[in-house]
């Protein structure tokens, strides 16, 4: 019994955390396609590399990119701050186009 008061006390503090992600962004892809150099790197560099360190290089972003798309698509990246939705298209757009080395 002492142990599941201590899980649910844990969720709910845990919970009680959590960004809140109740947007309701759909991207939008009709413009130009992203590239990977000028478009996509220096958002994730300046928003995402301060606490996921993988995500410094092309390597990293593309292999966790339907990761990455789903966070940015629900809201709960970045942590402490928000896209627009300029950005986000180019994120989601370049991930949604084969994430390519451009």
């Amino acid at each position: 019994m002492k142990k599941l008061i201590f899980v649910l006390a844990c969720t709910a503090l845990l919970s009680s955390c959590k960004k809140n992600t109740s947007s309701s962004y759909t991207p939008d892809c009709s413009g130009a396609a992203k590239s990977f150099a000028t478009d996509v790197f220096p958002l994730v560099n300046g928003n995402c590399t301060g606490c996921h360190t993988k995500y410094a290089n092309y390597t990293g972003i593309s292999g966790d990119a339907s990761l990455i798309r789903s966070r940015i698509v629900d809201g709960s990246m970045p942590k402490g701050g928000s896209f627009s939705s300029t950005q986000k298209n180019a994120i989601v757009c370049w991930i949604d186009n084969g994430a390519p080395n451009n």
